[in-house]
């Protein structure tokens, strides 16, 4: 797989109630060939980009110091050891594997019911070093940071010599201290600012295609789970799709986190979209999800199935897509009369009934 390199051209807090959610543009700025078109960096609807993140300097920084307390490092060698704590190895949330092999390798007996980030785990364990040499073992048993991957939310022949995509930024609270912990890579990306680098792949997506122009299609997702849609949308407006379309989108709330608002508005006034079914949980006092808005819609949903619509689910696994399942098989049952098992194989069988979750 052939590594990209681009430049942040716009990152945007698109939504901060209760998540924080970017909107980031990439600009593929080389791979030009002699008329300056980046041919050989390909996606389409569906893709997804596989981005490859960098530690935080000031961990990195704090590492460094601690292994080099004994002053016995030279120049150059901290300089590798820098390249390869910013770019290379996982300092975070480290694995039982990575946590068995440093038990093994300093014969040290480590707590592994807990999250370790690296740090804490030398000032608690301290590594036995000597000597240059002996360092190099250290960062062996060590894991590589792992790029993550985010589907495309642009369509290239609209968009041009840009990537966009749409980043969540994961935290979570961790047990020892009550601290809050942000995810790697999310947390680099909302970091980026204008100009600033980024590795990234091209992760092709052969299943989550788009039918032909004339096909209906039935797109469900909730939060972010809304990019990939955004770029079928956009490929549906710009080849003038005469296929219908029907959206159902869900967040908490719709002055809050809408993303994608005036675009999806836009696709609804011009047709784009042939219907709109939104599902904001918190704007009532009885909490909305968008399995609740399949089931009231459920006549014309299955309609829209048995025609041949093709179906698309993005988002959540659990509990969205898990629920968004179980509704669509009452409906097949209550509405269609027939054996939700047989209906669902058949349409996955005919590549009706497509899932990307997470």
């Amino acid at each position: 797989m052939k590594k990209y390199h681009g430049i942040i051209v716009k990152n945007k807090l698109i939504s901060n109630f209760n998540k924080e959610i970017y909107h980031v543009e990439i600009l593929m700025s080389s791979n030009k060939d002699k008329d300056d078109n980046y041919q050989d960096i390909n996606y389409v609807t569906g893709d997804s980009i596989a981005i490859i993140a960098e530690n935080p300097l000031d961990e990195v920084y704090k590492i460094l110091t601690l292994i080099n307390k004994k002053n016995f490092l030279t120049k150059y060698k901290k300089q590798q050891i820098f390249n390869l704590l910013k770019t290379r190895v996982n300092i975070f949330c480290l694995s039982n594997k990575m946590l068995e092999r440093y038990s093994s390798f300093f014969k040290k007996s480590i707590d592994n019911n807990r999250i370790w980030n690296f740090i804490d785990l030398i000032k608690e364990y301290p590594m036995v070093i000597n000597n240059e040499s002996s360092i190099d073992n250290v960062f062996q048993i060590m894991d590589p940071i792992k790029p993550r991957l985010y589907s495309i939310c642009s369509y290239p022949k609209v968009h041009n010599d840009k990537i966009h995509i749409t980043v969540l930024r994961n935290h979570f609270i961790t047990k020892l201290n009550g601290k809050i912990q942000y995810g790697l890579c999310s947390n680099f990306i909302s970091q980026l600012k204008y100009g600033d680098a980024v590795y990234f792949y091209i992760c092709k997506n052969y299943l989550l295609k788009l039918p032909e122009s004339n096909k209906d299609i039935i797109l469900i997702g909730t939060g972010t789970g809304i990019a990939p849609f955004r770029s079928f949308l956009y490929e549906r407006e710009f080849i003038e799709a005469n296929g219908k379309t029907w959206l159902f989108f869900g967040n908490q709330s719709i002055q809050k986190d809408f993303l994608y608002k005036k675009e999806i508005y836009h696709w609804k006034m011009n047709g784009i979209l042939t219907r709109l079914s939104l599902a904001f949980s918190r704007d009532q006092k009885t909490k909305v999800y968008i399995h609740h808005k399949i089931w009231k819609n459920r006549i014309d949903f299955f309609h829209w199935m048995n025609q041949g619509a093709y179906i698309f689910i993005c988002g959540k696994k659990n509990p969205m897509s898990i629920e968004v399942d179980n509704i669509i098989s009452m409906v097949i049952q209550k509405v269609g009369r027939i054996s939700p098992e047989k209906f669902i194989k058949k349409m996955k069988l005919e590549k009706r009934y497509l899932k990307s979750v997470y």
